[in-house]
């Protein structure tokens, strides 16, 4: 059972730091090959080893896309399966060897499709897009924690960066607040903090918007409402491929802005939105078009216009975002399948 044979016509692998759990299955499904891999320069042998009939399994996850282009480079076939699809194939315990065949067993389900394998120009960008995100996350902790700290002196702040900027400026300067010494020196250190991560991220986007201004992809997709550079550049680097979608709708599934359904027989049941897939593209697209909805005049007479106060009326802001969220990712996979630029008439 330990001993390689060349028998495998599928690898599954439990990817780890140092620790490799492998299996292999001939084309009858069964498995006829495990193994431990205990070093890294030994994993990388194997796969250098494997032929171009060989299809390797890999779960998504850290490493998985450098070694799925180890196996690119080797001539063999390379599949990345979502985490959260093998979990649903795992039986008994969680451990390596389990989840090594339930990797086996999830690469035989039709139904799920693999993870792009990323070029290094596109992980380049998910790096940046979530150094980004860690930005703004630590900015918002520290501008919560501003606002907590002054309200146990009595100085209540609205829920805008301007207004805490005003109110921390006017502590620095104005001495006569009553506000203990030490304390005014931690707002200040807090305060600094936060306007570093802010000049930090504006340089992010400043970097993201020059990849969207050379990227054709990206300027086409940039003609749709509600899409900055940020949103096109989070697409570019997911590299979503347009083929394996039969429509925009599936397009937009993917990314979880439809109605969850629950349904038997007869009885069709639509509930609220899936958020099934990527949640930072689906959480950018449905923010842009908040900031679409926000700029929409009362007294608009064009088609797209009037399509969005329609949907205000009968939904409201929250309901209409997502609708017009959902158009877009369909406008963006069409822009995608047909090379051509958005025309909102």
């Amino acid at each position: 059972m330990n001993k390689v044979t060349p028998a495998f016509v599928r690898l599954a692998v439990d990817l780890a730091k140092q620790v490799f759990q492998v299996a292999g299955e001939d084309a009858c499904g069964r498995v006829v090959y495990e193994e431990r891999i205990k070093s890294r320069p030994a994993f990388s042998k194997l796969l250098a080893g494997l032929g171009a009939q060989v299809e390797v399994l890999l779960e998504t996850g850290p490493g998985a896309q450098a070694w799925a282009r180890q196996v690119q480079e080797a001539g063999a076939k390379v599949r990345i399966l979502p985490a959260q699809r093998v979990a649903e194939h795992r039986s008994g315990a969680k451990n390596d060897r389990n989840d090594c065949l339930a990797i086996l067993r999830a690469g035989r389900d039709e139904a799920i499709h693999g993870v792009p394998v990323k070029t290094v120009h596109a992980l380049e960008m998910q790096a940046e897009h979530r150094v980004r995100t860690g930005y703004i996350r630590r900015q918002t902790s520290i501008s919560n924690q501003v606002r907590g700290i002054l309200l146990e002196h009595g100085i209540a702040i609205a829920k805008s960066n301007s207004a805490l900027a005003l109110w921390v400026t006017r502590i620095q300067q104005d001495t006569s607040f009553p506000i203990p010494e030490m304390l005014r020196e931690i707002i200040a250190d807090l305060w600094a903090e936060w306007e570093h991560l802010g000049q930090r991220r504006k340089r992010l986007d400043r970097q993201l918007e020059q990849i969207a201004q050379n990227d054709e992809v990206a300027r086409r997709r940039m003609t749709i409402r509600g899409f900055g550079p940020i949103m096109t550049t989070a697409l570019l680097a997911k590299q979503t491929q347009p083929e394996r979608f039969p429509n925009a709708r599936q397009f937009a599934a993917y990314f979880g802005l439809v109605p969850d359904q629950h349904s038997s027989g007869s009885t069709v049941r639509l509930g609220r939105m899936t958020r099934r897939g990527d949640g930072y593209i689906r959480s950018l697209a449905v923010t842009g078009a908040q900031s679409v909805l926000h700029r929409v005049r009362a007294d608009a007479t064009g088609a797209d216009d009037k399509r969005l106060q329609r949907w205000c009326r009968q939904h409201g802001k929250k309901g209409a975002a997502i609708r017009l969220a959902n158009r877009n990712l369909r406008i963006a996979w069409i822009l995608m399948t047909t090379q051509a630029e958005y025309q909102p008439q």
